[in-house]
């Protein structure tokens, strides 16, 4: 089994109420076979938010996640954002 590494791209990102919000990681990896976004809430657990095993985009309400097998990124959007998006978003390959 290889190793998998994944990495944000942007440092802290900071959104105003109704902007769009959106962050990107890249991964590397030998084998692949889906993509997590997570949401972790200060104080709480991370709490699964998309899940992908093909490319494409993929909606969800206000959210978007796009996930790119050839060049190995995923990007998540929140568009109009509210107070209670604020949170850390993290990305998992599997």
């Amino acid at each position: 089994m290889g190793q998998t590494t994944v990495t944000r791209q942007e440092g802290q990102v900071t959104a105003k109420q109704r902007d769009t919000f959106q962050t990107t990681y890249t991964y590397q990896t030998s084998s692949f076979y889906v993509l997590l976004w997570y949401q972790q809430r200060k104080g709480q657990a991370p709490q699964q938010v998309s899940y992908q095993a093909a490319a494409g985009s993929k909606q969800s309400g206000r959210r978007t996640a796009l996930l790119n097998t050839r060049r190995k990124y995923s990007l998540l959007q929140l568009e109009e954002v509210e107070v209670s998006d604020s949170a850390l978003y993290l990305c998992a390959v599997q």
